[in-house]
């Protein structure tokens, strides 16, 4: 039988206990690692780091609140859960969103930032009438105009809200009306007819031509609409520089 010696034995036995000791230092950390691990995802999770507030500008005609809370996003959704950019690209569908900015910020509020465009003027397509912004982009269906509204009427079967107008004489008229409403507010009533425009304006039929300079015609229409015109005078704005007016011809005894 082998006696070890007193000296090797001990030094197996500290060997031993460092090796143990090492382990549970290893163990210990992986437990702790492990338990800080959960308790972050924990409370990343939790009340604490959950959206509190949103925060809605610049929305008139949309309604980002409710597009918002379609994503599955609203008081109590964890922050970490919420992308901004899936909120700006859903809401960037509404036809009424210009541009939108979405900031989602810690502990938990989401701010939106809406810019809409705005509405120029009715037009009617077949037998419906939209809502066109000045970029041409249809908003919104629309109920008929009155005849002391202003609108526009073209050749075209039908227009969808989203859809945006490319049609030169369309945009060009908008630019028109939007023209005419920030000046004087006249309601004029545009009429698309083949590659040019007409117009009718407090009992006076108006030629506009293609639909250039339009800006400029509306200003002209204006001043001359002020100088006092004769009832029924036609006028003619194909060069905005030149306007040729025409007072109607009065009617003879015994033509009538």
């Amino acid at each position: 039988m082998t006696v070890m010696e007193p000296k090797l034995a001990e030094r197996r036995k500290t060997v031993s206990e460092d090796r143990a000791r090492k382990r549970l230092k290893w163990i210990l950390v992986v437990i702790a690692v492990v338990a800080f691990v959960v308790a972050s995802m924990w409370l990343i999770r939790s009340p604490v780091f959950s959206i509190r507030q949103i925060n809605v500008t610049g929305a008139q005609n949309s309604d980002p609140t409710s597009t918002v809370a379609s994503l599955g996003v609203g008081i109590g959704t964890p922050t970490i859960d919420v992308d901004g950019s899936d909120i700006e690209a859903a809401l960037l569908i509404d036809p009424w969103v210009k541009s939108v900015d979405v900031v989602v910020s810690w502990p938990g509020s989401v701010a939106i930032d809406v810019v809409e465009y705005e509405g120029v003027a009715p037009v009617g397509v077949g037998d419906q009438w939209v809502l066109l912004s000045i970029e041409g982009v249809v908003l919104t269906v629309v109920s008929r105009p009155g005849p002391q509204d202003a609108y526009l009427t073209i050749d075209q079967e039908s227009l969808t809200p989203g859809e945006i107008v490319d049609d030169e004489r369309i945009l060009g008229a908008l630019v028109f009306l939007d023209q005419i409403a920030r000046g004087s507010g006249v309601p004029v009533q545009i009429v698309a007819d083949g590659e040019g425009l007409s117009a009718s304006a407090m009992g006076h039929v108006v030629r506009l031509g293609r639909a250039v300079d339009m800006a400029q015609k509306a200003i002209v229409l204006e001043t001359l609409l002020d100088s006092g015109l004769e009832p029924g005078a036609f006028i003619d704005l194909i060069a905005p520089l030149r306007p040729a007016v025409s007072n109607p011809q009065p009617v003879v005894e015994g033509e009538q």
